[in-house]
Parts: structure tokens; sequence; C-alpha cells
């Protein structure tokens, strides 16, 4: 299989909305304004007639979401690509205020159905012509909020509108941000996110730690404000969680990942139970400082790993660990990359790390990232690619329903980091200096470190985040104080200095529509080191069965769709215990190549 780049690629946007595109998307929403405001009146005029919502209006609200998302991935990925482009303000809005309208219509939909008694929906939603929607006619009609209509459109356009301004809000307040940082004999200032990928991914730690303690100084200074705006946000949600009388904000989350507290509850004392194995690794690196602990930014900046490894030759080694698992997954990867999926060019515009934006409904899928040459770069390809590769198991002509609304999270990070683990693992693998091999090593348990214990500490500040929100508002001082004691309590209290800030640098606190955008990412690793083993035990069998599971995301809990493909019981330590194991493991072989 010949690559043709031997260069970071970029992507074409152009073949998704061709000819004229600025025109080509003005009239594709013109058309889905029309069709959307027809179905919502349509929708108001039914009675709780089982007959009268007809399988070709559930059939137009199906086509209707699938182009909203089309164009929604689009602003997406324009956006990073020209965040001043004229089109951006007026995309954003006009593709909100659809999500937003079918929001409006699903509460409809739903309150007709839940109208309906259980056996005369069994029977209508059994016949030939309505059974493809009943999976989310089902969904729809158990979601249903006891809200006069007014009421659940109010807290629609809540959510639709307050929280979305408020995450821009944080975006301004962050991209506004200047560091000053010294250039030779002169000061200059760098962006926030400049200054975050120096401070920690420069080659010169001299510079990475002057440019990590002017970010922190900065963001200091304007804590107070970026407190408000995270207050605020803490409060719509409280808000919301009271009004659907839900337990705390943590259930949605939940249920959206198709989660349950037991089995997350499990994972955590399960990773506690074995923390004083983990924490041995960072006693090792403190002596490899000389010092009795390790900072948090030494940690996360371990000596530089040099290894370079060009686009091209990332790709290949992608393709060729996909093509072990199946080579249907290999030929895929080397499509995204000769159809031009990839924008891999680095540019101080795009957001930090990277993303992967869906076209289900064509096939696709748009990857962005800066693409230096350094492994971890190559891992974010890589990761990227993994959810490219879940998102083409789950084309479904039938949904009705965003995938935003059904999107378990903790499946599409088991799938991402499936990917980057054989990545880093092929690497390590095929290391001929011993050097590197400990170097490479060393980098792949400190990324473990980051899911089990760095992670844990951003849910711990979150659980307790709504529990004192819920009292009044918090002080930046307060906020900076209650991440600090989550970190200490998540690393056992093993390193000198913490993550400062973190709480304003981290953009997942301020998302809309997600809460507690942490856990999955834990659970995803951890679910990945357990897949692998199984991996290497049924060899071309595991490739079938791991398509099937993904392919089924949203459709059942990921708990049972675990048992189901894996004869997996998350519920249970065991298999927990097991995952852990096998980072304890590395760090084993770390500590051999040291004394050898």
């Amino acid at each position: 299989m010949n690559l043709i780049m031997n260069e970071s690629t970029r992507w074409n946007l152009n073949s998704l909305y061709p000819e004229q595109m600025e025109l080509t998307l003005s009239t594709e929403l013109d058309e889905l304004e029309v069709t959307l405001d027809q179905l919502l009146q349509s929708m108001r005029q039914l009675s709780p007639n089982s007959n009268a919502i007809q399988s070709e209006e559930l059939s137009l609200l199906s086509q209707l979401i699938r182009r909203i998302e089309k164009a929604d991935s689009y602003y997406y990925c324009l956006s990073a690509e020209t965040p001043r482009h004229s089109i951006i303000t007026s995309l954003h809005s006009r593709v909100s205020k659809l999500k937003a309208g079918i929001r409006s219509l699903w509460s409809d939909l739903g309150r007709k159905l839940a109208l309906m008694e259980d056996e005369p929906f069994a029977d209508w939603s059994s016949l030939p012509a309505i059974r493809p929607f009943r999976s989310d006619l089902s969904t729809l009609r158990k979601k249903s909020q006891p809200f006069p209509s007014d009421l659940e459109d109010f807290a629609t356009n809540l959510v639709g509108d307050g929280l979305k301004s408020l995450e821009h809000m944080y975006i301004q307040l962050r991209d506004k941000l200047k560091i000053d940082i010294e250039d030779g004999m002169n000061e200059t200032k760098i962006s926030f996110g400049e200054a975050h990928r120096m401070a920690l991914s420069d080659p010169d730690p001299d510079r990475r730690k002057q440019v990590f303690q002017s970010l922190t100084q900065s963001l200091e200074q304007e804590s107070d404000l970026f407190a408000s705006v995270l207050n605020q946000i803490t409060g719509f949600r409280l808000a919301l969680c009271h009004a659907h009388e839900r337990r705390d904000v943590l259930d949605e989350s939940l249920e959206l990942n198709g989660l349950s507290r037991i089995t997350l509850d499990t994972m955590w004392e399960t990773i506690d139970s074995l923390l004083p194995k983990l924490t041995h690794f960072l006693q090792l690196k403190a002596s490899e400082y000389g010092q009795e602990k390790i900072s948090w930014h030494q940690l996360k900046t371990p000596s530089h790993v040099s290894t370079q490894i060009p686009f091209s030759d990332a790709m290949e080694r992608i393709i060729q660990t996909s093509n072990q698992l199946d080579p249907a997954i290999g030929d895929f990867m080397h499509k995204a990359v000769m159809h031009e999926w990839i924008d891999a060019v680095p540019h101080k515009n795009k957001p930090l790390g990277g993303f992967c934006a869906p076209f289900i409904h064509d096939g696709e899928s748009r990857i962005s990232l800066n693409y230096d040459g350094s492994v971890e770069s190559g891992r974010i390809l890589a990761h990227e690619l993994g959810h490219a590769w879940h998102y083409r198991q789950l084309e479904d002509p039938t949904s009705l329903i965003l995938l935003e609304d059904r999107f378990s999270m903790t499946i599409a990070e088991t799938s991402s980091i499936f990917f980057q683990l054989t990545f880093i693992d092929d690497m390590i693998l095929h290391s001929k200096d011993k050097e590197e091999k400990k170097l490479l090593l060393s980098w792949k348990i400190q990324d473990s470190l980051t899911y089990v214990m760095g992670i844990r500490a951003a849910y711990l500040f979150e659980t307790r985040l709504y529990e004192k929100r819920s009292t009044g508002p918090l002080s930046a001082s307060q906020l900076e104080e209650l991440f600090i004691e989550a970190q200490k309590e998540a690393y056992r209290d093993h390193l000198s200095q913490y993550q400062p800030f973190e709480w304003i640098k981290a953009i997942q606190f301020y998302r809309p529509y997600v809460s507690f955008y942490n856990y999955p990412y834990t659970f995803g690793y951890l679910f990945s080191l357990g897949l692998l083993a199984i991996a290497k035990k049924d060899g071309k069998q595991f490739a079938q069965k791991f398509s099937h599971f993904l392919s089924e995301t949203g459709k059942k809990s990921v708990e049972e769709l675990a048992l189901q493909h894996f004869h997996i019981d998350l519920s249970h330590p065991d298999f927990w215990h097991q995952s852990i194991q096998r980072i304890v493991k590395d760090i084993e072989e770390y500590i051999h190549l040291s004394t050898k």
C-alpha cells in the first residue's frame, strides 16, 4: 500500500458542499428551516390518536436531522479552519436554532406518545411502516417530561441559548488572553493556545517552565471573570436538574453514556485500591530528578522524547496496525488520508489537541490537528482516526434523535483510545534503541496516569463543584482550592505542586450540552486496555465483534453491550483490576529497563 504524501495533509471541505459553498449552504438552511417549521406545525395539530402520526412525517424528520447534523459538523470545521469567515456567525446561529427546533418537536411528539396507552402504542409501533422508528419512539415516549409545553420549550431554549452563549463568552475571554514571554532580549505576547502548547511541549525545559509560570500568572489575574462564567453555567445546570427532578447533574451524564453508578463507582474504587502500585512510578520519577516529590509540570513534561515520526510514517504505522485487526479497517484509514479528510498542517488558530467531525451519512469524517512530527501528535492522529472508524459504524437512516443526544462518550473514547494504544504499543515494540524504548514507555505510563489520576481529579472537582454551588456562587480562590484538593486526592498527595487553574484551562467544564466531560476518558482507557488483551486472544474474530459493539452505540447501555459482545461484566471489579494491572506491568518494565 503506497501513501503518496510525505508531509502533513490538508483536508477538502469543498466536497461536502460543492459549487459556490456560501450560496449552496444558505439555500440548504433555507430549506431546512421551512421543512422544520412545517413539521412543527403538523405535530402541534395532531391529536393523541396513534394513526395521526404518519410514517412519512417520521421519515422526513429523520432526513431533516441528518442534514442538520451535516451543516453543524461543517460549521465546526469551518470555524477551526477560518474562524473569521463571513458566514461563521450566521451559520452557527441558524444551525443552533434548527437543533433547538428539533428538540421542541421531540417535546411535542413525546408528550403525544406518552398519552397513548401501552397496548395501542405497542400495536401502532409494530406496524411495518413504523417499526424502523420504534426504538427512538419508545425513547421519546419514556423521556417525555410532565411539563406544560411552554415550560418545556423554555427549558430547551435555556440550554440552547443561555448555556451556548456562556460557552462563547468563555472562549472569547480565553482567546483574548495574551501571555508575556521572553523572546531573546525582548518580551513578546502569545495566545493562550500557543502558551499552553509551549508550556507542555517546548523542547527547552527552561522555556517550558518560564511559559508555564507566565500562563499561570495571566490566568490568576483573570480568574474572577472565568469564575463568574463557570458559576452561571453550573447554576443553569442545577436549575434544569431540579426542574427535571433528577437526583443530581451526574444522572443525565450517566444516562447519555449508558452507564450505571454501580459500574462507575466500581471503576473508581478499583483504581483507588491499586493506587499504591501506580504512585510507585511517581516516586521513581522524583528520584530521577533528585527530589522527594515530582511536580505536576515535571510529570507532564518528562525528559523530551526526541523520537520524530513524519506524518507519512505515522499513517503507515496506523494503517499497518489496523490491517492486523482487519484489512477493512486498514483500508478505511488509508481512504481517510487519500480522500483528504485530514487537516494536519500546524496553524495557531486550531483548537488544542485535535478533533474529528462526523459526516456520518456521507460515510466520511474530517480530522483536524497540529501535526508536528512528535510522538504525541502521532498519538492524537491515531486517536482521531479511531473516532472516525466509530462514526463509520453509526449510519442509521431511521434515527429520530440528534447524534449528540444519543452519543455515548464511553464508547466513543473506547474506540479512539483503542487505536491510539495500538499505535503507541507498536512504537514501543519496534523501538531498537534501549533509551528510546525507555522514554517511550515512560511517556505511555505518564499518559496512563493522566487517565486514571488527572481525569479522576477533574471528576472529583466537578462532583464537589455542583454540591457547593447549590448553596451559592464560589469565588475564584474557592474554585482553585477545590481543584487543588481534588488533585491531591487523585494523586494521593505524591506531587510537590499541582496543576494550577485547570478549571480555566479545560473547556470541558464550559460545554453547554455535556457535563462530566471526564470519566468517559478513564472508562475508555481502561476498557481499551482490556479489549487489547481480548483482541490478541480472539485474533480476526475480534474486529467483527468490535464493529458490532460500536454500531450499537446508544441502542443499549455500554454494560449490556460489553456483556453481549465480549462477555465482560463491567460492574465487577475483576475486569478493572486486570486493566489497571497492565499499567502496573508497564511500570515494572520501565524499572527493568532502568536497571539494565
